[in-house]
């Protein structure tokens, strides 16, 4: 993998949680706070050569409330 990015809606906060890294370092930061009317999704981006789909679905889906 070499880089990935997204926008997370986690329990316990109202503000969306940045999420970025490139190959193995990492990091996370409260964003500003979800929109009255905006969706209140997580969204993902992973950028790499021959990333196996099915497991970083597998990995993601576990991470679901």
């Amino acid at each position: 993998m070499l880089c990935y990015k997204g926008v997370l809606n986690m329990k316990g906060t109202e503000r969306k949680v940045i999420f970025q890294g490139v190959h193995q370092l990492m990091g996370s930061d409260l964003g500003p706070e979800w929109g009255k009317d905006e969706a209140r999704q997580s969204r993902m981006v992973f950028i790499g050569l021959e990333l196996p789909r099915e497991i970083l679905e597998q990995g993601l889906e576990q991470c679901l409330v």
